[in-house]
């Protein structure tokens, strides 16, 4: 089958556009050449990849197919020419993922041992970022890609990967750790333990429940990394919301967890710079859904969303 990488680019970019006019623009052809490559594709392959009319254009069911695996060949080959490249040049191909304290437990390690496989030539530099970055690095160009849980600040395009429930961290003596489970309201108005400098209002309001609180935000304690978090409400000082994955670091001396009723997962995903479409970076996103879908289907978490 002589399936040339021109007509799975020129599929690509129709299948995402479903206007002749537009993409035949984008791929800088005429619109009869770009109609020829895709009667090329059609024949090879013995599939109708669209249905055309005066209108619109649609895809088959054949091209749905099709759809899937193509942006993921497209990757492959052009991060296999960029290595190329750079093998030629004497230059190693670098990727610097950025990943904010204790993101992910279980799937960054995962993600990192997946692409490494695919990409043995790859050097891949993991960077630990405080809380105090919401990107992970990404804006301030330290890292081409980050894990970040959500919001998102703008300029990041963003790839949900997983959710996870979010639950209460709490004082073992504290009156609401005497339950079973914690009403969002309750927790609340209590004092959180939150990050120093950290100037992400979104990701704080999310963290802290605002939308179930009244007045202002009560901050019982200020700290740099997750394990002063712990120790904050572990000595009374303050209690705190997190995502399930962080009971992995229990028992922790004075803290107890409980689930928070009737309240939003938070959600992990893959961010990169707006409009960043990188081969390598468009590789690493691809394999983040992957696992990230994986560990769904085991039942780590809860779904992708």
């Amino acid at each position: 089958m002589d399936v040339e990488f021109r007509h799975l680019r020129a599929f690509h970019v129709l299948a995402t556009e479903l206007n002749f006019t537009r993409a035949a623009a984008r791929l800088h052809l005429s619109q009869q050449a770009l109609s020829n490559q895709i009667k090329q594709l059609e024949t090879r392959i013995g599939a109708t990849l669209f249905q055309r009319n005066s209108r619109q254009v649609t895809l088959t069911d054949a091209g749905r197919t099709l759809l899937a695996r193509v942006p993921g060949i497209l990757d492959t080959v052009g991060a296999a020419i960029a290595d190329t490249r750079d093998a030629e040049s004497g230059q190693r191909t670098e990727l610097t993922i950025g990943i904010r304290v204790a993101t992910g437990l279980d799937i960054t390690p995962r993600v990192l041992r997946a692409f490494a496989a695919d990409y043995p030539h790859v050097a891949l530099t993991v960077g630990k970022v405080e809380f105090d970055d919401p990107s992970a690095g990404v804006l301030a160009g330290t890292s081409d890609v980050g894990l970040i849980w959500l919001p998102a600040p703008d300029g990041l395009d963003v790839t949900p990967l997983l959710a996870e429930d979010r639950i209460a961290l709490l004082p073992a003596d504290h009156p609401l750790a005497a339950g079973t489970a914690v009403l969002p309201a309750d927790l609340a108005v209590q004092p959180f333990a939150w990050w120093i400098d950290n100037r992400d209002l979104a990701s704080r309001d999310f963290m802290t429940l605002a939308e179930y609180r009244d007045g202002p935000l009560l901050i019982g304690a200020e700290v740099t990394t997750l394990e002063d978090l712990l120790a904050a409400v572990g000595s009374g000082q303050a209690v705190a919301v997190s995502v399930a994955s962080v009971s992995r670091f229990f028992p922790w001396s004075g803290v107890v967890a409980r689930p928070l009723l009737d309240v939003a997962p938070a959600v992990l995903a893959v961010a990169c710079r707006a409009g960043d479409d990188r081969p390598l970076v468009s590789a690493f996103i691809r394999t983040a859904q992957k696992v990230g879908a994986e560990l769904v289907a085991e039942g780590t978490t809860i779904e992708t969303p």
